[in-house]
């Protein structure tokens, strides 16, 4: 799957601290800072490299890279999230409700206790993460690309996820309604584990 990657032609390294006072986050190269809070500010073609945020709520953003950054426990509910790539990331804990993720890479990141709930999602690819305990409900998703990532004990509830590809992904434990199980591509395997979760008897 083909997705539009970040727009980013050029950025500044600058002290955070500078970026809050003026409200201003356009082209900025940020490294090694924590306890972050930003409320009420719009990104645009920004970097960030091993920060720790503390807070984020009422933030738009639009062609970010998130390198080694800890976003756990942040809040992204009620955004447009366009043209974003988080790397090697931390995003345990994170809210995605009633959000819209669109053009979004997720990379090697630990995910755990997501909840992502009536958010829209399109082209949004997920690589070698863990989303356990994570639950994803009443999401209109357009496109999605999953690889390798562990499900374990992850909800999927009223979501169709027809097409979606699961076979590379550690899918012991995963959680389908009858709604989002409609139309999944799953492995062999994953088809004996899905047979017993809906209680259908499998006979060779």
């Amino acid at each position: 799957m083909k997705i539009n990657k970040p727009k980013i032609k050029y950025t500044e390294d600058i002290d955070i601290n500078d970026c809050l006072e003026n409200n201003d986050f356009n082209n900025v190269h940020i490294m090694n800072t924590e306890n972050i809070i930003i409320d009420n500010i719009t990104m645009d073609s920004c970097i960030f490299d091993k920060v720790i945020f503390s807070k984020i709520e009422n933030v738009s953003m639009m062609d970010i890279i998130f390198n080694d950054c800890d976003l756990s426990n942040v809040n992204f509910d009620n955004e447009y999230l366009t043209r974003i790539v988080f790397n090697n990331c931390k995003l345990s804990g994170t809210s995605f409700i009633n959000s819209n993720l669109e053009d979004i890479e997720f990379n090697n990141c630990v995910m755990k206790y997501l909840n992502i709930n009536t958010t829209k999602i399109e082209r949004v690819m997920i690589n070698n993460c863990d989303l356990s305990e994570t639950i994803i409900d009443a999401c209109e998703v357009k496109n999605i690309f999953l690889d390798k990532d562990k499900l374990y004990k992850t909800e999927f509830r009223n979501t169709k996820l027809k097409d979606t590809d699961f076979t590379t992904c550690d899918t012991y434990g995963v959680i389908f309604d009858m709604k989002s199980v409609k139309g999944i591509i799953v492995n062999s395997l994953e088809c004996r584990d899905l047979a017993l979760m809906l209680d259908i008897i499998v006979r060779d």
